[in-house]
């Protein structure tokens, strides 16, 4: 399943995306149904169930998946109920992932949400995915394998991005030496520049706001795709540093453009 995640274009409301996914010629799309305190506005798709529906009868006309459901992270003040109502939205849109990051600093309570989680979202059939992130309480591939070991739960898996893994110091070595690489479920593919930015703020800014595509930096994406497991979906999450003033459409036009074809050429695109 190669999708495109919402943060590609996170200015764009759900339905927007989804056609913008569907011609660009991505066979998933990741949604953000379920708005982080941040941004209460991006976007209150869970609860309206009109909507819901509405969203996957469109994706389905027009022959793409709403395979990826967000934003699932966990912090300090999660909240079981509210994620329980998300989750039912997740699975009535018919997610296949998840995706959470470990916003808590507290890693031994994250640990105990993040199995809760897991066990709540097998019950629907989607798989959780943690993400890990340099300016977040979960800030290494270090810190994901420790928390990962302490949840013990199988549909726990971990979602690798290739920005979030570079900036957070790891290298394809470090992905190569976790012993079951079984464990990772997802891949945020993207591309930088191969230096790394000073500074959490410098590396939320180029994470939120200058990414590049597949093929256009310095990261060594080709090595971490081929350590990826063979049941990993991909998705491509890459809000560019040049084209913030590009219509939604034809950012996403241009990110199916690159991404595909580089994805090809590592085989592992559908023709």
């Amino acid at each position: 399943m190669i999708c495109v995640s919402h943060m590609t274009a996170l200015d764009a409301e759900p339905e927007r995306m989804v056609d913008a996914a569907a011609k660009a010629g991505f066979q998933g799309v990741g949604l953000r149904i379920f708005p982080p305190r941040h941004a209460p506005d991006q976007y209150p798709v869970t609860g309206d169930w009109n909507r819901i529906r509405s969203l996957r009868a469109r994706a389905e006309d027009q022959g793409v998946r709403i395979f990826e459901a967000e934003s699932f992270g966990i912090g300090p003040d999660f909240n079981r109920d509210d994620y329980a109502r998300a989750l039912e939205a997740a699975k009535a849109l018919n997610a296949g992932v998840i995706v959470s990051a470990g916003i808590d600093d507290n890693l031994e309570r994250l640990a105990e949400n993040y199995r809760w989680q897991a066990e709540a979202s097998a019950g629907y059939g989607i798989r959780m995915a943690m993400e890990f992130m340099p300016y977040r309480g979960m800030k290494t591939l270090a810190d994901a394998l420790s928390v990962h070991a302490k949840v013990g739960h199988p549909n726990a898996r971990l979602l690798i991005d290739a920005v979030h893994l570079s900036r957070s110091g790891a290298s394809v070595a470090d992905l190569a030496a976790i012993p079951d690489r079984s464990i990772i479920g997802h891949f945020h593919i993207c591309d930088a520049p191969a230096a790394i930015p000073p500074g959490d703020a410098a590396k939320m800014a180029e994470s939120r706001e200058a990414r590049l595509y597949p093929g256009q930096g310095g990261l060594p994406l080709r090595e971490m795709l081929a350590l990826l497991p063979e049941d990993c979906s991909v998705s491509l999450e890459a809000p560019h540093r040049d084209q913030q003033g590009w219509t939604v459409e034809d950012r996403v036009m241009d990110a199916g453009r690159v991404t595909l074809s580089f994805l090809r050429a590592s085989a592992l695109a559908a023709e």
